[in-house]
């Protein structure tokens, strides 16, 4: 007699239980890895400083326009790139496990 062991219904999630905590799982990856990145700031996705190599000023005034255009935007521009991505992760998984919370607080 070669009979193969049945598994039981329920050692598995069926597939609406699986599609219900997916979203979960995932928000929680995106939280838990964006805290990290806007945690650690790593040296590697620092922006560098907008100071001229050369240090002479030009006096030209397409060049004056550019220095003041660049430090213009050092102002609103973060000093590392893992901060703004990190902190969009944190948000975007947020936002997914609150509307997957919604979800299931409506009952749809």
């Amino acid at each position: 007699m070669n009979t193969k062991p049945a598994f039981p219904a329920d050692l598995l999630p069926t597939e609406r239980q699986a599609d219900r905590l997916v979203p979960v799982a995932v928000a929680a990856g995106l939280v838990a890895a964006g805290a990290l990145l806007w945690r650690a700031r790593p040296h590697a996705l620092d922006f560098p400083d907008p100071v001229p190599l050369d240090g002479n000023p030009s006096r030209s005034l397409f060049r004056r326009a550019a220095r003041k255009g660049r430090d213009g935007l050092r102002r609103v521009s973060p000093d590392n790139l893992s901060v703004s991505l990190g902190r969009s992760m944190v948000i975007a998984g947020g936002a997914l496990l609150l509307t997957r919370l919604l979800d299931e607080l409506s009952g749809d």
